[in-house]
Order: structure tokens, then sequence, then C-alpha cells
């Protein structure tokens, strides 16, 4: 993000704003490669802690150690990987299964360490297997003739057999067989939509919204899908990026960065083209910084009730809009802001206006919500009071009407 306060005739995000390498942008370049990538057990576990914040990786690696402590509390009398009583379908050495981790979505390793302290032989899956064509230059790692395969599923399971065998038991990889399944596929684009449609029940790591989203995004870049949902959110993910913008998840520890959206909500819920509008209006920022909750909601929400209402902003117009914000509150959305505050002592003083006809024992409490109902209704107020733009039909079903003094 950039500061975007001069106002001209543009035609994409990415010319309101300039920007280097930044957080951002290293987060949504891994949408852009167009062939599979893939990497060893070790590699992926490895690289996973290693990218989290150091307070983090300690405690990560607190919860793993935890995991395997119970495993051996369990299973006392496993000595070697071969004496657990896992399923015999088929069986495939774990040295020649790889991550494809374009397929696959990012490593959960507190799901790991959850499968680890929880293990159980007769539940234990099987690796979901496809035959790799073209390992790249990872096949030259191996003998002539090796046969790889690349799991599609099932991979924390997979991450948990190479803790036991490696980290528990000690032993070489290449002695060491899994149950596996291998399917048969045409294309990887019917790879990757068995892995979406069959991470939806109880017993899996289901996928969150923020995985669906990164499957889409790369179902259509790399798999060519012609699915109008994964179209629509692969639309999405270019406008975030012009705007470096980066959509994540508590999980992967990078809330805190700039750019970051932590909140999926608009994101899966409203257009490519409300989506567009919200990363013009954060091109406003004089500092790059992560979006917050409230921000996301409440400026989605008016751009979809203005887009409702016939109204068609230009980049131009958004640009106005949110240097205006700026000037109103610094576009400080923050639940602790003083946007808030302000709104807290308008939505007060409403209310005992309000309800001051009611005796004191039915008048309800005066709490308020920090969401787009309260804060959308006190931004409508406002902008209908200082801003020149074109101002929507206020669509919020509330009675909360803030006086204009109590306006900025």
């Amino acid at each position: 993000m950039a500061t975007a306060n001069a106002v001209g005739s543009k035609k994409t995000i990415k010319q309101f704003v300039q920007f280097a390498q930044t957080y951002a942008a290293q987060q949504n370049a891994r949408y852009d490669t167009t062939s599979s990538s893939y990497v060893k057990l070790s590699d992926r576990f490895n690289t996973t802690v290693s990218n989290l914040p150091i307070a983090k990786q300690k405690g990560i690696r607190a919860q793993i150690l935890a995991g395997c402590k119970e495993f051996q509390k369990r299973y006392p009398h496993v000595k070697k990987f071969k004496d657990l009583a896992l399923a015999e379908a088929g069986l495939t050495y774990l040295s020649d299964i790889l991550i494809d981790i374009t397929i696959q979505r990012l490593l959960d390793l507190g799901w790991v360490s959850e499968i680890l302290k929880n293990f159980r032989e007769v539940q234990a899956d099987p690796i979901k297997l496809y035959v790799v064509v073209d390992g790249g230059d990872l096949v030259n790692e191996y003998p002539v003739g090796t046969k790889l395969f690349a799991s599609w599923d099932a991979q924390h399971t997979a991450v948990v057999y190479w803790i036991i065998a490696t980290m528990i038991l000690n032993e070489d990889i290449r002695t060491v067989q899994v149950p596996s399944i291998t399917y048969k596929v045409k294309n990887r684009a019917d790879i990757r939509e068995n892995f979406v449609n069959g991470n939806s029940k109880a017993g899996k790591h289901l996928l969150e919204s923020i995985d669906l989203f990164m499957q889409m995004v790369l179902g259509v870049r790399q798999d060519g899908s012609t699915n109008p949902k994964w179209i629509e959110a692969e639309r999405k993910q270019t406008f975030l990026a012009e705007a470096d913008l980066f959509v994540t998840h508590e999980k992967f520890g990078n809330t805190f960065q700039s750019g970051a959206i932590s909140r999926m909500t608009e994101i899966d819920k409203y257009t490519s083209d409300v989506i567009r509008q919200f990363c013009m209006y954060t091109t406003t920022f004089p500092v790059s910084r992560p979006i917050d909750s409230q921000e996301i909601e409440i400026m989605c929400a008016w751009f979809d009730m203005a887009k409702n209402a016939g109204i068609h902003y230009t980049d131009d117009q958004i640009v106005d809009l949110g240097n205006h914000i700026h000037d109103l509150f610094d576009a400080d959305f923050h639940e602790s802001s003083s946007f808030w505050d302000k709104v807290k002592i308008a939505y007060v003083n409403w209310h005992r206006t309000y309800y001051q006809k009611l005796p004191a024992t039915m008048r309800p409490s005066a709490k308020m919500a920090k969401n787009w109902n309260t804060g959308g209704t006190f931004l409508w107020h406002q902008l209908t009071k200082s801003w020149n733009g074109a101002i929507p039909p206020l669509s919020n079903s509330t009675p909360f009407i803030p006086d204009v003094k109590d306006l900025y």
C-alpha cells in the first residue's frame, strides 16, 4: 500500500500504488507459478516452522514434542514403524512420497500435533497419491527408475508418519512403508476438485475459507478451471495483489503484517467489483498496515450499498472518499480507535433521547455493537454532512440516528 492523494485519471489499482517487494507481494507470489512445485516431507515441516515468528516457532515445537511424548505414552510397545497396525491396502516408501504444494493447503502444524497426540492405529488414513509424471529437478535426488508419488490429500497424516519414523523411532524413511491409495486421474484439475470436495465432513481437517479461496485461485491459474465461482475468486486475488494486500489466517502467524486481511467474510460475500473498490480505497493509506476487521466490513458494505443503488464510483471518486475518511479520523476503524469513541457518544445520546418516554425499568441498556449496522449508520450520516460525493440510500435497519452535533 502507498499514498495516493493525488486524484487523476487512472485505469488500474496498480497505477495508484508504488511498492517494492513487500511482504504482501511475497505472499501473493505463491499464486503466480504455473506448474506444480514439490517438496520433501522434511522440507515441508522445517520450512513451515522457520516461516513462523520466533515466539510461535518455540510454541509449535513444544506442541510437537508434547505430541511425541503422548504418542510414546500411548504406544510403549512400538519400537519400529512396522509395529504400527496400519491399513495394508497399499504400501509406499515414505522416501518416495512428495507433497504437491500447489494443491495441498498450507501445512497446519497445530493440526499435525493434534493428530500425533490423538494417534489411533485403526483410524490412521492411507495417503492419497498420484504418480508423478514430471518431478522437475527433485527427481535427480533419486536413483534412476524410482517411481515417485505426489500426495494430493492427507499431507498432515503423511507428515505425522514422517515424525513418528524419524523423530520418535529414528528410522530411515527409505525403509519405512506407509498405507497409500494411488488414484488414476485424467488431469490435475480432477485432483484439485477431489481434494476440495473430499474435505468437508467430520474427521477431516476441514478446509477453511482461506484454504478454499487459495484452491480456487490456483485452480484457475494452474489448472485452467472454468468454474465461474473459482474465476471470480481469481479476479479478487488479482485486485488484492495490485493493491499490495493479501488474505491470511491466524494459523499462519502473519496477521500483523502490512496488507494482511484476516477476515474472509467480505472476500467471500461480495463480488469482485466490490472487492476492487475496497482495494482502491486502501491505496489512500499514508502508511502500509494490516486491514482491521471492522474496516473491511464497513467499507465493503458501503460500496455494495452504493452498487445496489446504481451508484458507480470512479477510481478518482473512491480515492477522494478514502482521503476524506482519512482527514476525518485517520481512516482508523480499529475497535479501540477514536472513531468508535465518537460513535459511542452519538449512540448513547441518541439512546437516551429515543427511550426517554419509557419508564426507567423498561429502558434497554445502551449496548452498542461495533459493526456495519452501527458504525456504517454513523458513517452514512457523517458523509452526508461532509462529503461531496454520491451518497446511496442507507440500507441499514436500525432506529439509530446520530445527532448532527455528535458528528465530526
